[in-house]
């Protein structure tokens, strides 16, 4: 295809002009600076349309349609700055003809051709949609180091003007701009990347760190939810469900922690993201209610503090049990027994057993966390607490009356 110039796609593209302006649509070519959208330049002038009739394309032209906002035209494909030509807004139909890597040649009415990103376009039949989205979904998620979800669960975002990629690769193209508070459906995970489904029905990556599981956070003087307060850190509350040793659910899944004692998590949650690992937290303030119906379970003191005597760390708010999550893998790293096993095989001073794999893991999490102040227990490896200056929670909250607060609500930049 010979190169046309900005001006020549100006010129050519005066018949599909005329043919939006008649319909209402908007004029062929537009900025796309706006929120959700890659950014294009927008032309120096408006192009002024001439009143011809639009084309009508032959009986057998498979036709495509712009699906996503502005989709930005080029005069070759990979998107090269030099090759820009404008924009067309959604819902404008062209012939297919071939297709180059993640790019389409499209020929607009009017015949001008021009190159367009692949994600931004379906075909006009329907059958054949629903056959490319398929095809689509299933590329991506036959890949080697794809990890499906169990559910498709909705995450906001908790960054503004997160990009949004073709692949999980920091270096892929950009398709597109979340602003905080958008909810997706998150279909998996890739490395540090998400395969998303976004609110225009279309699939994308978008970095984990930026996303967060609830839509909503709750507040609490002198405490943070650390949902919000560490996004790319993952939460499985298991005395909030009935996955413990009392049966039961002990409290709601609200991962609340002291002021202080959560910044300091913070500059440890920083050091292993740095590592490329990230916190998984299993438990953080724990109501004293729950606490005397685990101690009334398990009758032993080593493994859970005795209520009768006095409040544990947990009750102040001031303590975490954890583990890590290697970020390329998205896989727990292997520890020396699964979360709140109340035995002996759980305790430090029995490291002697465990594997070398097992002491490594160990090893790095105690001193990373040894480093930002805190301090461990010799009877259970995932617990660490912060005994330094800082308040504490009141022992027996209600997590359920805390405000609740759409996450959009959270400055996520503080």
């Amino acid at each position: 295809m010979e190169k046309i110039t900005r001006r020549q796609f100006l010129r050519g593209g005066a018949a599909l002009a005329a043919g939006l302006a008649a319909s209402g649509l908007a004029p062929l070519l537009s900025a796309c600076g706006q929120e959700g959208q890659p950014a294009a330049v927008a032309p120096s002038v408006a192009p002024t349309p001439e009143m011809s009739p639009v084309p009508t394309f032959s009986p057998d032209a498979v036709l495509y349609e712009t699906t996503v906002g502005m989709t930005n035209c080029y005069s070759a494909p990979g998107e090269p700055e030099d090759a820009f030509l404008g924009a067309i807004p959604e819902g404008v139909q062209a012939e297919y003809l071939r297709e180059d890597g993640e790019d389409t040649l499209l020929c607009l009415p009017g015949g001008m051709e021009v190159w367009v990103s692949s994600w931004m376009i379906d075909p006009v039949d329907a059958e054949a949609r629903k056959k490319r989205g398929a095809a689509y979904l299933s590329e991506r998620t036959d890949r080697e180091r794809y990890l499906d979800l169990e559910r498709r669960v909705i995450h906001t975002c908790a960054v503004q003007q997160t990009p949004c990629r073709s692949y999980p690769d920091e270096a892929a193209r950009e398709l597109y701009r979340l602003g905080a508070g958008t909810q997706v459906t998150v279909y998996g995970r890739e490395g540090e990347y998400y395969l998303i489904k976004l609110p225009i029905d279309r699939y994308a990556y978008a970095p984990v760190r930026a996303l967060i599981c609830d839509s909503t956070y709750r507040t609490l003087a002198g405490a943070v939810d650390l949902r919000t307060f560490l996004p790319e850190a993952e939460f499985e509350l298991l005395f909030a469900t009935r996955n413990n040793i009392t049966g039961e659910a002990l409290y709601p899944q609200i991962p609340m922690m002291e002021t202080n004692t959560a910044e300091h998590l913070k500059q440890a949650y920083e050091l292993f993201r740095a590592d490329g690992y990230t916190i998984k937290v299993y438990d953080a303030y724990r109501p004293k209610s729950a606490q005397f119906k685990l101690y009334d379970a398990v009758q032993n003191g080593w493994f859970i503090a005795n209520p009768y005597n006095g409040n544990s760390w947990h009750q102040l708010g001031r303590a975490v049990d954890m583990s890590l999550i290697d970020l390329k893998t998205g896989k727990e790293l292997v520890m020396p027994t699964p979360m709140h096993t109340f035995s002996n095989d759980a305790a430090r001073f029995n490291s002697k057993q465990w594997s070398d794999e097992v002491k490594k893991n160990m090893e790095y999490m105690t001193d990373i966390m040894l480093s930002c102040g805190f301090t461990l227990l010799t009877t259970e490896w995932w617990h660490f607490q912060y005994e330094g200056a800082g308040g504490s929670m009141e022992v027996n909250l209600d997590l359920d009356a805390l405000p609740s607060h759409p996450v959009w609500e959270y400055d996520f930049e503080q």
